[in-house]
């Protein structure tokens, strides 16, 4: 079955998909950032940690999209799946 990894990587996809990287981020740049969300994979919050050095215009677009990419992916990815997390976003180019 799926591991812990894919279904992070599918999220941080879903994630990318409904986010646009602003000027002033690099590619390479990681923005840590802690959901919760319930089974079945609704966001219920996405909150940006302090070491992301991403200014507040960028932090605040990264948490919009994570909302917009709710539900996130869940099917499938049960056993791995966790409720309360952080993930390193990265913006993939």
């Amino acid at each position: 079955g799926p591991s812990q990894g894919d279904w992070v990587g599918a999220m941080v996809a879903a994630i990318g998909r409904q986010w646009v990287r602003p000027p002033n981020v690099s590619a390479g740049q990681i923005c840590p950032i802690r959901i919760r969300m319930l089974p079945g994979g609704e966001v219920m919050s996405a909150e940006v940690q302090p070491s992301c050095p991403y200014d507040e215009a960028a932090r605040d677009s990264v948490e919009r999209a994570v909302l917009k990419a709710s539900p996130l992916p869940y099917a499938g990815f049960d056993k791995v799946a966790a409720r309360d997390f952080v993930v390193r976003f990265q913006p993939s180019r």
